[in-house]
């Protein structure tokens, strides 16, 4: 009976340990968030410290950065010279440790909201990001843009405004 007691524990172990590793979805999600807040210490926290950035450029396998050092670095200076930049996760599907994305970003330019889509690709290892692969940058499906809510006239506080329907 001990034997079969011990086989039921240990089967339960693998559960056990995968239910305190966040899920796959919930890393790339947290990460793109970090991307948001345009901070490179929280993106660092969702990477391993050997992680790979990687372009997939038609026949080519670009790597961008390889190690956490790298990618921190390249980050601040992406932050130093897009800093309006923003990211919208558009779509997302998760098989096994892999999560594909499809991205908007969005930057200000001279005062005009430019944006690109791209699709990511990440692998995901003991609840962070090893690797990850971006396709090349395209104009997205749908072109029409929100303009950013700094750009929008707040109503005048206490003007009574009549609205007829």
């Amino acid at each position: 009976m001990k034997p079969l007691l011990l086989a039921a524990g240990l089967s339960l172990f693998p559960l056990a340990a995968v239910a305190n590793t966040p899920q796959t979805t919930d890393v790339v999600e947290a990460f793109i968030g970090a991307y948001n807040q345009h901070s490179v210490e929280q993106m660092l926290q969702h990477v391993v410290d050997d992680v790979r950035w990687m372009h997939i450029t038609g026949t080519k396998i670009e790597v961008e950065t390889a190690g956490k050092a790298q990618f921190g670095a390249a980050m601040a200076d992406y932050f130093e010279t897009l800093g309006e930049a923003n990211a919208t996760i558009l779509s997302m599907i998760h098989s096994s440790h892999f999560v594909s994305t499809v991205e908007r970003v969005t930057w200000l330019n001279e005062g005009e909201l430019l944006s690109q889509c791209s699709i990511g690709n990440f692998r995901i290892e003991g609840g962070k990001i090893a690797e990850f692969w971006y396709l090349p940058a395209h104009a997205c499906d749908d072109v029409e843009l929100t303009p950013p809510v700094d750009d929008i006239t707040p109503p005048e506080v206490g003007k009574l405004i009549e609205t007829r329907q």
